[in-house]
């Protein structure tokens, strides 16, 4: 069985039926901002974007404009494995891979696009990453108007980029090992031995 509860409405009384008064009211409390904004405008929490820019702060900086990492030798970490463009759920990027001329084990993003138009900021594509090449930390905020029909599509040339303060990143399955040839390789001169690649 269904309870019905009764309500007991308010009486609205000849003044509020005809809605002058209130009408009255609500221009009253406009007029009350407006007048306080004019007055004081430095008060006013409104920012004049895109010429003033508020600072990121937590989460904002990291969904930020992506960026595709270098190694130290300067060719792009990611190693076309497709993993970003599977995780993303706008389905905003596009890779196409290729082989390096000496490493034919290894592929590189001959082409890697994101539409900015579709992409949502969620960040999948950092977090599937095992190479650890892609980056929203750029703290560059894409929108405006200019900027949308300026450019909406990123290449690989306008995303690959290193900050100042970033370290040579070294995370990831491919950068790791490169690392570690690195460091034997360093270690086994140092010592005057020859290896491998020095062998002839």
């Amino acid at each position: 069985m269904i309870n019905i509860k009764n309500v007991d409405r308010k009486e609205v009384n000849f003044s509020e039926r005809i809605y002058i008064i209130e009408i009255i009211k609500g221009l009253f409390v406009t007029a009350r901002h407006f007048f306080r904004n004019v007055t004081n405008i430095k008060g006013v929490p409104t920012i004049r974007y895109p010429e003033e820019r508020r600072p990121l702060q937590g989460a904002g900086l990291e969904r930020s404009r992506h960026r595709l990492k270098k190694r130290p030798d300067g060719k792009p970490k990611c190693v076309a494995c497709y993993m970003c463009a599977t995780a993303c759920p706008a389905y905003c990027i596009y890779i196409e891979a290729g082989e390096y001329p000496d490493d034919p084990i290894e592929k590189y993003p001959e082409r890697f696009d994101i539409d900015l138009s579709r992409c949502v900021f969620c960040g999948l594509c950092v977090e599937a990453c095992p190479e650890d090449a892609i980056a929203m930390d750029t703290g560059i905020i894409p929108g405006g108007f200019y900027e949308r029909y300026k450019k909406m599509t990123l290449t690989k040339e306008d995303l690959l980029m290193e900050l100042e303060e970033e370290p040579k990143s070294f995370i990831g399955a491919s950068g790791r090992l490169w690392a570690e040839w690195l460091e034997v390789k360093q270690r086994t001169e140092g010592r005057g031995e020859r290896t491998e690649d020095n062998k002839g």
